[in-house]
This record gives structure tokens, C-alpha cells and sequence, in this order.
């Protein structure tokens, strides 16, 4: 299996750290950002194959960050994956908007996620 970049956005450090442990548990390299202005700085150090986004944070919002992050033509095929407790119409929209390539609510199981993810990759190799 390729190793894959996986950059994981979220100011809740209990599910940065589960979902960190998780994905390199099955081979990914992670590198983790706690709020949208520190995840627009690490996309251009990590260089990242897929961002796991959460939308509600502080500084920087999870859309924005997207927004900025497609508004770059060197990351506009990076796969994002959005996460959020909101499930109202204008937080999903608004990520898709942005860009955001899938939309999961949480709560969330991880290996749905780890499942998501992959099947996200395979598509993209398929593209190419």
C-alpha cells in the first residue's frame, strides 16, 4: 500500500489523538492542526494527499480554511473530507461549496471514516 499524508483539522485534542493513532495504526502518515490557521500553515509544510476538516473552530473556520485551501491551484486536487456536529443545510452546503470532496456527522465511527477515506483514494487513483 502507497503511504498516504493525512492532515486531521480539529480543536478537540481527545479526537485528533484517536483519530491520529487510527489512521497510522493501518500505515498513513498523520500530521495534526487544532484550528484553520494552523492547518493552512501545515498544508504547505505537510503537503497532505487528504485533509480531515472539522468546520466549527476557532480563528479560522473549517469552510474558510477550504475555501483558501481550494483558492490554491497546487492543493485543488487534495481530497478534504469535512466533519461536523452541525447537520443543518447551510454547515453541509456551505463545505461542499467550499470544496470539501465528503460530509460526515459526528458522531462518527473510525473505521467508517478510515473506510471513507480509502474508498476516497482509490476513486482518485482510478481518475488519474
Amino acid at each position: 500500500m502507497q503511504s498516504y499524508r493525512i492532515l486531521i483539522v480539529d480543536d478537540e485534542p481527545h479526537l485528533t489523538k484517536i483519530l491520529k493513532h487510527s489512521f497510522e495504526s493501518v500505515g498513513y502518515e498523520v500530521a495534526t492542526a487544532c484550528d484553520g490557521m494552523s492547518c493552512l500553515n501545515s498544508v504547505s509544510h505537510f503537503r497532505p494527499d487528504v485533509i480531515i476538516m472539522d468546520i466549527m473552530m476557532p480563528h479560522v473556520s473549517g469552510i474558510e480554511a477550504v475555501r483558501m485551501i481550494r483558492n490554491n491551484p497546487d492543493f485543488s486536487e487534495t481530497l478534504i473530507v469535512a466533519l461536523s456536529a452541525r447537520t443543518d443545510k447551510e454547515a453541509t452546503e456551505g463545505m461542499r461549496n467550499a470544496g470539501a470532496d465528503l460530509y460526515l456527522n459526528k458522531p462518527f465511527t473510525v473505521s467508517k471514516l478510515l473506510d471513507r477515506v480509502s474508498l476516497l483514494l482509490e476513486e482518485q487513483l482510478v481518475k488519474e
